[in-house]
């Protein structure tokens, strides 16, 4: 290891290389050669454990930050299930039904503004003498408060949907005259601040108001009135029935123009449905996409019509909540149509059973029995269709081939339609060439502390000179533990545009691209422009600049490679069967190749090395970065040292031959193919090669174990 430890790590490796292509091809390495190889596989693979052993010092430094700091649980964000055969159909499905950005605009738009008006009404109402002032608690206000429900607070909305419900709690059992009187105070807010945009009518038989949009998509708001005493009177109601009082009670307490109470309990129990939907489907996986999708498939289907509402969720939750692990939303699907059809709504059956009632009540029993019978068959005949791969017959699209997937790509999955928070990641990796000395160091076993030894032998590149490094690996290693972060999305599904943000020294940087990788590299591409650091794209640019005195060198260079090329067989050796770049080392040691121009597409590179020997530059041009290194060194060689130069190339026409390994097991790493023996000749030709031997057998070494036959191809 003398001359490895002059060399730098690329010479090594390079070496090392060359020696394993030596035997691979047939050929009988010497003794000291082979002790030379020896050497060159120990050090290459104690690199290889020191990498390994500096991963899971990472991995394990990562799980202890965890475990000390639990917060951490709970901020990361629910593991992505695994992509089924169903996924891909399901997620367009889900994004032709979802709104548009205007149609949601629209829904947020009239919402906020009745909010605010009816927020003015109660103030007003209260300070004009009818309750106390508006100084009082909110419990003895004469309306407590306005809250969403339906599909508006359950963020259910498909395209198309117009109708919204908000709930309207009043103190007091609500009546005709105080519904008169808020359509009357509302319909003057609402001219106010938004002169004829809305119209506002009453609906005394259904304990309601409507404000209508009178401009671009019409949209209808309907406000139920509601008061916590109509259920307090109810359970009282039905305690005094069991003692025959019920006809005096309602008279004395009802007031005689009270608003129906049946419809006035529909509205308390929306308010509790909507709790309970945000409390329970919400954080559970894909439910919500479900029942996006199960809702358009009741709109489409009229089998599935009277399941629509409040059963459809419940089903869904029940379906979903009940699975052991995390499903896509393909997967999703697909259990709620085995629940549906396993016979859950057929009588007799479990039935769904209403959370929100304080006694036991089937959500589903206003369905008749022909209606459930109808529903399950729809369900069965659905799954035979998925088991046949026939989903988008169940879903009403056409058939969506599989494109190619798209690597750190992602589609529109909108689950929620309020944006998710942002993402958890673990702590970034510390640099290579960072070495902690902790008190467990002299507890190293020997394999450990012989990695540390190669290590401080063998000092990495910084990463300003490691052009390997991209540009999110550079900046890591600048600002360890930088969070990316997306903060938005567009584009139709087929072609998203992703927006990645990042911040470096208080200074926020943005960028776009095509996937949420390409958006992150090129972020990172911008912070280090903006710190005048390198970026990693700028290695493989460089110009092919024509020095003079190399022309005819670099026109031999390629010629010899367009020779190359004819006969690609076997490595590039000169007339003394060695490699030029080995044996212009041995001339002239520790030079310097360099990566001058590289040309060509994907599947046709054309890579120029450059060589200074001498004051003189000499290039070589080759399909690989060692080729064109190899008829560098040749073309110097040809130039400085005519009489000793020369390509041989009849080795490398040389016909198949049968050889014979011997195994050496190497202590710590396993056993490796050793020396070869051929079965033919064995003298010192003029075309032998260098390391072939001297035309004898070893007849003594060390012992090996059993060889091995194998035919060179």
């Amino acid at each position: 290891m003398a001359a490895a430890e002059q060399w730098d790590e690329h010479q090594a490796y390079e070496e090392l290389l060359y020696w394993d292509a030596l035997i691979q091809e047939g050929h009988r390495l010497l003794p000291h050669d082979f002790d030379r190889y020896e050497d060159l596989r120990y050090w290459y693979d104690s690199l290889c454990y020191e990498e390994e052993l500096r991963r899971y010092h990472d991995y394990v430094a990562a799980i202890e930050e965890i475990e000390h700091h639990p917060r951490h649980h709970e901020e990361a964000p629910t593991p992505r299930a695994h992509t089924g055969p169903y996924d891909r159909h399901v997620m367009a499905k889900h994004s032709e039904v979802y709104p548009s950005p205007e149609e949601l605009e629209a829904v947020q738009t009239i919402v906020s503004r009745v909010e605010c008006a009816l927020k003015t009404v109660s103030d007003k109402m209260d300070n004009t003498g009818n309750t106390m002032s508006a100084s009082v608690d909110s419990q003895e206000r004469v309306l407590r408060g306005v809250m969403r429900v339906g599909l508006v607070a359950k963020g259910l909305l498909l395209t198309g949907d117009k109708d919204l419900e908000l709930v309207l709690l009043c103190s007091n059992m609500p009546t005709v005259t105080l519904l008169n009187q808020v359509a009357e105070k509302l319909s003057e807010q609402l001219e106010g601040s938004s002169a004829g945009t809305y119209t506002v009518s009453q609906c005394p038989e259904d304990a309601s108001l409507v404000v209508t949009t009178t401009k671009q998509s019409i949209l209808t708001l309907t406000i139920h009135l509601t008061s916590p005493l109509v259920r307090t009177n109810q359970e009282t109601e039905i305690a005094e029935e069991k003692n025959e009082e019920e006809e005096a009670t309602r008279t004395d307490n009802d007031p005689p123009d009270v608003l129906d109470m049946q419809k006035c309990l529909t509205a308390l129990a929306s308010l509790r449905h909507a709790k309970w939907f945000q409390a329970k489907v919400n954080n559970l996986g894909s439910a919500i996409l479900v029942v996006r999708i199960m809702r358009d498939l009741c709109n489409r289907v009229p089998t599935w019509t009277p399941l629509s509402g409040w059963p459809l969720e419940l089903l869904v939750e029940k379906a979903i909540g009940t699975s052991e692990r995390t499903m896509g939303a393909g997967e999703s699907l697909r259990r709620v149509l085995e629940c549906v059809a396993s016979g859950i709504l057929l009588e007799g059956g479990p039935g769904i059973k209403d959370p929100c009632e304080k006694d036991t009540v089937d959500a589903a029993a206003n369905l008749t029995p022909q209606q459930r019978e109808d529903i399950t068959q729809s369900a069965q005949f659905a799954l035979r269709l998925c088991a046949f791969g026939q989903m988008h017959k169940v879903l009403g699209m056409d058939f969506k081939p599989t494109k190619p997937r798209r690597i750190g790509g992602a589609g529109k999955e909108g689950t929620a339609q309020i944006p998710p928070a942002g993402h958890f990641s673990l702590p970034a990796k510390r640099p290579y060439t960072q070495v902690e000395k902790t008190e467990g160091e002299p507890q190293l076993n020997s394999k450990q502390r012989k990695f540390l030894k190669f290590q401080k032998r063998f000092q990495r590149k910084s990463f300003t000179d490691d052009f390997s490094m991209n540009a999110v690996m550079r900046l890591n290693q600048y600002r360890p533990g930088l969070e990316y972060r997306l903060t938005s999305q567009t584009g139709p599904v087929h072609e998203p545009v992703f927006t990645m943000a990042v911040d470096v020294n208080e200074k926020t940087y943005e960028s776009t691209g095509p996937s949420k990788r390409a958006a992150k590299l090129n972020v990172a591409t911008k912070a280090l422009q903006d710190l005048g650091l390198p970026t990693g794209a700028e290695s493989k640019v460089e110009p092919i600049v024509e020095v003079e005195g190399t022309k005819e060198v670099v026109k031999a260079a390629s010629t010899a490679s367009n020779a190359s090329d004819e006969s690609a067989q076997g490595p590039i050796l000169t007339k003394h069967g060695k490699n030029p770049v080995m044996e212009l080392n041995e001339k002239r040691r520790s030079l310097k190749y360099e990566l001058s121009a590289e040309t060509g597409g994907s599947h046709e590179k054309c890579f120029v090395m450059e060589v200074a020997v001498d004051g003189e530059k000499f290039k070589g041009r080759g399909s690989n970065k060692k080729e064109a290194k190899s008829y560098a060194a040749l073309a110097a060689l040809e130039k400085l040292f005519p009489e000793e130069c020369g390509v041989s190339n009849t080795d490398r026409n040389a016909p198949k031959k049968k050889v014979t390994y011997t195994d050496m097991h190497i202590p710590g790493f396993g056993t490796i193919r050793g020396i070869p023996s051929d079965s033919g000749s064995r003298g010192w030709g003029p075309n032998r090669g260098r390391g072939r031997g001297r035309g004898k057998q070893f007849s003594s070494g060390p012992s090996y174990n059993k060889s091995k036959e194998f035919a060179l191809t």
